[in-house]
């Protein structure tokens, strides 16, 4: 039985978005297009690889069969393509997402990866932000920047940096600074709203003081310092966005915190050199500025 690896192309893409809409946009085509594709590998197969429900393409048992057959031609056809341009710099050519935490994001990549393209332009890159947990196995994002580390899936983590967070408030609303952490109980704090809270690491008031009382949520650690920066109330912010705002860092040696990022991308990615060239240009980057990440009491 022979399939035609554009078929498998667009049966792995709809696996991925789940609908067939969806894959054509990201593909750049019709939805007929997909169709067609699609209908033309049920064909040379003999039966469905998807059941078309109200939650949208589901695979089939043999679809189940088929995927991972899918997925190894696909890692085989993209390294290919990376060798056959020899891995060269200036040869690397196509588009790689970056996923980070909005915070991460703007502070750090926003500056870092335009960069890239000065020795690399052939290669588009494309910065989102994962407000909630990735999705790599969808291919939502080629790399992804976490807080947490996964603990299972087949996937390549590197640490990236670790970085240090501190309680910062407006100077307008520390005239009478707070003397211990029971203090705090009387000011007003800013945070992240609970229901979109997508990580444990990040519930930094009630790891302070259960009393607390936030008066101001944001889903964003930009929104957040922008509040603080107003006198909205007290909150927990990365140093590295915190720092020449003119916050005043509050209790600095009873309220701190530590975090680690870390730098993910499938497995089946390992050979693609235009991901190992973005990945490393994002380590070495990070690491090559370690101070900004450290709380300064100067």
């Amino acid at each position: 039985m022979q399939f035609d690896w554009e078929d498998i192309r667009y049966f792995l893409e709809t696996e991925r978005a789940g609908r067939m809409a969806l894959a054509a946009r990201r593909l750049g085509v019709s939805h007929t297009t997909v169709a067609r594709h699609i209908e033309r590998l049920e064909r040379s197969i003999g039966t469905q690889v998807f059941e078309r429900s109200d939650e949208g393409m589901l695979l089939t048992e043999v679809g189940e069969r088929i995927l991972s057959h899918a997925r190894e031609m696909e890692r085989t056809a993209l390294a290919l393509g990376d060798q056959l341009g020899d891995g060269r710099a200036e040869q690397l050519s196509g588009v790689v997402r970056v996923g980070a935490p909005d915070g991460f994001g703007n502070a750090v990549l926003s500056h870092i990866l335009p960069q890239l393209l000065r020795t690399s332009p052939g290669l588009q890159i494309e910065l989102v932000p994962v407000p909630r947990t990735h999705k790599l196995w969808k291919r939502d994002v080629d790399i992804a920047i976490s807080l947490d580390r996964p603990q299972t899936g087949r996937l390549i983590m590197r640490k990236l940096v670790d970085y240090d967070l501190r309680l910062y408030g407006a100077p307008e609303l520390l005239t009478d600074p707070p003397r211990n952490v029971q203090d705090l109980t009387a000011y007003p704090f800013v945070g992240y709203i609970d229901d979109l809270l997508y990580t444990g690491e990040l519930d930094f008031n009630r790891l302070i003081h259960p009393q607390l009382r936030t008066a101001y949520k944001a889903a964003t650690v930009k929104a957040q310092l922008d509040a603080v920066r107003a006198g909205a109330g007290l909150g927990v912010l990365p140093c590295f966005m915190a720092a020449q705002t003119g916050l005043i860092p509050v209790l600095p040696e009873e309220v701190q915190f530590n975090r680690r990022y870390w730098l993910l991308y499938p497995e089946e990615f390992r050979d693609l050199a235009r991901i190992r060239r973005v990945a490393d240009f994002i380590v070495d980057g990070v690491r090559g500025s370690p101070a900004q990440f450290t709380y300064d009491p100067q």
